[in-house]
């Protein structure tokens, strides 16, 4: 056979085998990937999964804290003033503002200075009780002359009962000028011609809020109180009661606050006012909840919930509400005991809330709860067991 000839059959042999491999192989199907599933365990009602189960991605699992047993759901509430510990300041008389010592947020103690006012009336005030206190005094020294007379006989009886009467009137004037100058001004003591009006603290507190201006021009029966001194380590919490609740809801019970600003705390309160009466639009009663604000965390019109607790004040786990899995009578929820191992376990529960659930048994405080995924669990648990 010639040589070009036998390289060509050597070339056709090569391309029809290599042809035949090709297809030989796109036949066979591609090996799958061997899916992640849990590893079957030995325990009843355990789930193991291993470290790189997509499952896991969609479990999220918190802390079964002790907390405070409340008797129902959270009542919706918002922090207010303590109006036992609440000052809200007018001006007495009308007057011009010439200097302002206070500003919102300041510390003050009682009598301390807040305004000074330019006000007319004070010094009128000022001028009445000298007229009357010098009427007072001649109508004394009257008085004295009349007796005198009279005992010599040279005045008949009637002028020194009239004399006396004078003075006793001139005396209740004074008396009565006294007094007005000193509700304007304390110690009822002001500088000679003076006729400024200073607005004092009465309590001691925080400047919470402030309505007044330089040169502003101020009266008595203003709408809104120029200052508002509020001490802030107290303050109330208004709680809105539904008549179905109002048994439960009494003077001295035990409360707990908690507010959105501080999700993972609450404040201990205590019910210290139920109003009388119930509002006719909404159906509620208002009770007053003392608390204790001494970090200052809490500010007024705060909303809240407050939860009334039991009187043991008994302290158990608390779950959230989406880790409880009901069939039939029965409560269950799924505890991680380690990183990838997972028991569903029969839980009995004391309260049950809109949001949490209280475990008399089955659940150790410190055990990590499946929050999100118990549902997911729950499937897993029950195809592993067919």
């Amino acid at each position: 056979m010639k040589p070009r000839v036998l390289a060509l059959s050597i070339a056709i042999l090569a391309a029809l085998g290599g042809a035949a491999y090709y297809h030989f192989h796109e036949d066979q199907p591609a090996p799958e990937a061997e899916p992640v599933v849990q590893k079957p365990s030995a325990e009843p009602g355990v789930l193991r999964f291993p470290t790189a189960a997509p499952q896991l991605s969609q479990i999220q699992a918190e802390v079964a804290s002790l907390a405070p047993v409340p008797m129902d759901d959270p009542l919706a509430a918002r922090v207010a003033y303590d109006e036992n510990a609440t000052a809200r300041l007018f001006s007495p008389i009308a007057g011009r503002v010439v200097e302002i010592r206070a500003n919102v947020g300041d510390s003050v103690k009682a009598g301390d200075v807040l305004a000074i006012l330019d006000a007319p009336e004070l010094g009128t005030a000022a001028a009445d009780l000298t007229k009357a206190r010098a009427d007072a005094e001649q109508k004394k020294s009257s008085l004295e002359r009349v007796r005198s007379l009279v005992e010599a006989e040279v005045l008949p009886r009637r002028e020194l009962e009239a004399a006396q009467a004078d003075w006793q009137q001139a005396r209740a004037e004074a008396e009565r000028a006294r007094l007005r100058l000193g509700n304007l001004a304390p110690g009822g003591k002001l500088a000679a011609g003076s006729q400024r009006f200073e607005l004092r603290a009465p309590i001691s507190g925080i400047v919470a809020t402030r309505q007044i201006n330089p040169s502003m021009e101020v009266r008595p029966d203003l709408p809104e109180p120029l200052f508002v001194v509020t001490d802030m380590n107290k303050l109330s919490v208004l709680v809105d009661v539904p008549e179905r609740d109002l048994p439960i809801v009494t003077v001295g019970k035990a409360a707990q606050v908690e507010v959105s600003a501080y999700p993972h705390r609450s404040f201990e309160g205590k019910v210290v006012r139920v109003a009388p009466t119930l509002d006719p639009q909404t159906r509620r009663v208002q009770a007053r909840v003392a608390v204790d604000n001494r970090e200052g965390l809490l500010k007024p019109e705060m909303y809240a919930k407050v939860a009334l607790l039991a009187d043991t004040r008994e302290e158990l786990p608390r779950v959230p509400i989406g880790a409880l899995l009901v069939e039939g009578v029965k409560n269950y929820l799924f505890v991680e005991r380690e990183p990838g191992v997972f028991e569903k376990r029969d839980v009995s529960l004391a309260v049950q809330t809109r949001t949490h659930a209280y475990v008399w048994s089955g659940v150790k405080a410190g055990e990590k709860v499946v929050g999100v995924g118990a549902l997911l669990l729950n499937a897993e648990l029950a195809s592993s067991s067919r």
